[in-house]
């Protein structure tokens, strides 16, 4: 995919719930091109699971949005989709969607399944819902990546990809924070 890397772009991270689409978020506005969605105090001080510890959460941006460049914005297929002709005041939208889990004998389709609990036909629906073609289909956006659930829900930060989606991210900051959140979401109880 080519990509215009000196231009800023509206991200838009498209995720099922469980995927840890927040935390992928923050990671990504760990690049200086844009605006800071947390910083590491709020991991650190976090009581819950959780990565919303941004202002803005899940596409709900009525009376939030500054500036319309340069954010890093996440939500489910529904929110992107209800946000209808808003969406036009974003220039140079990207997206990046977190797969639905391929593989069932993973911990990212376990915690999937926790928020979700599909039967086998949804599971393959999700999937669907959560493609490029799907997404680019709807939406008519080009500018589009994405990243395994496996990669992004797993012991291992997943700079490698976003470096690969050319995201100049902190790895200090994202490896640091990506700790905290992996500790607390891939304990097993």
């Amino acid at each position: 995919m080519q990509v215009v890397e000196n231009k800023i772009k509206n991200v838009f991270v498209l995720f099922a719930p469980g995927l840890g689409g927040n935390h992928l978020a923050n990671l990504i506005s760990t690049d200086s091109r844009f605006q800071s969605r947390t910083t590491l105090d709020n991991y650190k001080n976090s009581n819950t699971k959780y990565a919303h510890h941004y202002d803005i959460e899940n596409l709900n941006i009525e009376n939030k949005i500054q500036d319309y460049s340069g954010n890093v914005l996440c939500g489910h297929w529904g929110e992107f989709y209800w946000l209808g002709k808003s969406k036009d005041m974003f220039p140079m939208k990207q997206i990046v969607i977190i797969e639905v889990p391929k593989n069932k004998n993973t911990f990212a389709y376990k915690r999937f399944q926790k928020y979700n609990n599909l039967d086998d036909y949804m599971w393959q629906e999700q999937r669907t819902l959560y493609s490029m073609e799907v997404v680019e289909k709807c939406f008519g956006i080009k500018d589009i990546w994405t990243i395994s659930s496996e990669e992004v829900i797993n012991e291992v930060c997943c700079i490698d990809s976003l470096k690969g989606m050319n995201y100049d991210v902190d790895e200090k900051l994202c490896n640091e924070m990506h700790q905290i959140w992996s500790t607390a979401n891939l304990n097993p109880s």
